[in-house]
């Protein structure tokens, strides 16, 4: 009997072990540092701590800033009716006082540099950085490549959470393992990667000089972003001002001084060299358009690129017309299918339980985004 007792309680324990080993591993997600700090060169330490979104339903004050040429029209933000103060730098003829930059180098750069350190004291509750062309490639296709779309689905408590958070969803160009300092010249990729050459470790200690070099530096491309004032203020302004005065006083163009910057934006304001979200957790989190999960996100691009194959195979058809209409007519199929899920991933990500749930954050009830 007493063996048959010792028997039950080695195969309870096994049970209990073999339960253990197969529950959710949360508690390791949760143990994962959730502030990263860093020393600036004038010994001061960068608190890069997680935001708290204000209670749902209160508002937020956004401004817009915009690097432009004068030869850019920018009327698409003017006409807008978005209710966000509007800062437009205009780098190669200034018209507006207040918004001048002391040199037209590093592209954008400069101009969100110099917005920073002129109104450190006065920002809005989120600032947005942002080219001067509405629609253009690098933006998200789910959002039309239209920034103002960007703009008016841009959730605020998410910016205000993350504190950082590039507009481009789309990993392509710029994640993940993008650029390498110091890589050599036979292995460079000038068509998709210019800027490597440039990203040397020598520029890396320039702008980094108390950090060791590390093994990759990688974020969506193009240089636009969404910033809380909490965390523009928990860099002091003093390196803001470092930073402009790499971008006037290094030997690097106007081009690739700005395409460094492009690629150390993350590491400014998220304390990382490679800051590369799931595309899905962009878009849901980031603006609401909630496939479910990441397959579903991925299948409907599946679909879609399915979809254009079938319409171009079509269009080099015109000896067969009634094997072309077929495949036009599958496409059409297609084409209202993806717009049915577009819809309703929308409609999925106003529901904040299920935008949280999806990407995997801790949601109570009454909780906003």
């Amino acid at each position: 009997m007493a063996r048959r007792q010792q028997y039950i309680v080695v195969v309870a324990a096994l049970c209990v072990l073999l339960l253990l080993w197969h529950l959710p591993r949360s508690e390791k997600v949760e143990s994962l540092p959730a502030v990263v700090t860093h020393e600036t060169t004038e010994g001061a330490i960068i608190d890069y701590r997680p935001g708290t979104p204000k209670p749902h339903g209160q508002s937020y004050t956004k401004t817009v800033v915009v690097a432009r040429q004068a030869s850019e029209d920018v009327a698409w933000l003017e006409n807008s009716g978005l209710n966000v103060t509007k800062a437009i730098y205009v780098v190669d003829k200034p018209l507006s006082p207040g918004y001048e930059v002391p040199l037209n180098k590093g592209h954008e750069a400069m101009v969100y540099l110099s917005y920073i350190i002129d109104y450190y004291d006065s920002l809005s509750d989120v600032t947005i950085f942002v080219h001067a062309h509405q629609i253009t490639w690098h933006n998200n296709d789910l959002l039309d490549s239209d920034m103002i779309t960007h703009i008016k689905h841009l959730s605020e408590a998410h910016v205000t959470r993350v504190g950082y958070f590039n507009l481009r969803c789309h990993h392509e160009p710029g994640c993940p393992d993008w650029l390498h300092l110091d890589r050599p010249d036979d292995q460079l990729d000038m068509h998709r990667k210019m800027e490597e050459r440039a990203f040397s470790l020598a520029v890396w200690k320039e702008l980094h000089p108390n950090v060791p070099p590390p093994k990759a530096i990688s974020q969506p491309c193009c240089a636009q972003f969404a910033v809380s004032r909490d965390r523009i203020r928990a860099i002091p302004r003093a390196e803001y001002l470092r930073y402009r005065n790499w971008i006037l006083g290094t030997d690097l163009s106007d081009t690739f001084s700005g395409r460094v910057m492009e690629y150390s934006w993350q590491f400014l304001f998220a304390g990382v060299p490679e800051l590369c979200p799931e595309m899905h957790v962009c878009y849901c989190d980031g603006y609401g358009i909630c496939f479910g999960d990441a397959v579903k996100f991925q299948d409907w691009f599946d679909t879609r690129a399915e979809m254009r194959k079938l319409n171009a195979e079509a269009a080099e058809m015109a000896g067969v017309p009634a094997e072309a209409e077929a495949k036009r007519a599958k496409a059409h199929e297609m084409d209202v299918h993806l717009e049915r899920l577009k819809r309703e991933a929308f409609d999925r990500g106003k529901d904040p339980r299920l935008r949280a749930q999806e990407v995997g954050r801790v949601w109570r009830e009454g909780d906003g985004f």
